[in-house]
């Protein structure tokens, strides 16, 4: 992720017209501020180089089966 931001965001973020962002609420605290991190870095490329874009958030949750199971 780190590329895209710093080298390649003009070619990825310009002209784009949605883009949907998914959380993964079950992952550890330290990886969703990660994604929180990355999330903000892409609105601001997107209020960059695609004014016009429409963001959808989808929050992703998985029930786990034990290995028990």
């Amino acid at each position: 992720m780190e590329n895209y931001f710093n080298q390649q965001k003009d070619m990825i973020f310009k002209d784009v017209k949605v883009l949907i962002y998914v959380f993964d609420v079950t992952k550890k605290i330290a990886d969703i501020e990660e994604d929180l991190n990355s999330y903000m870095l892409c609105l601001e490329s997107l209020a960059e180089f695609s004014q016009d874009a429409r963001v959808f958030v989808l929050i992703h949750k998985i029930d786990r089966i034990h290995d028990s199971q």
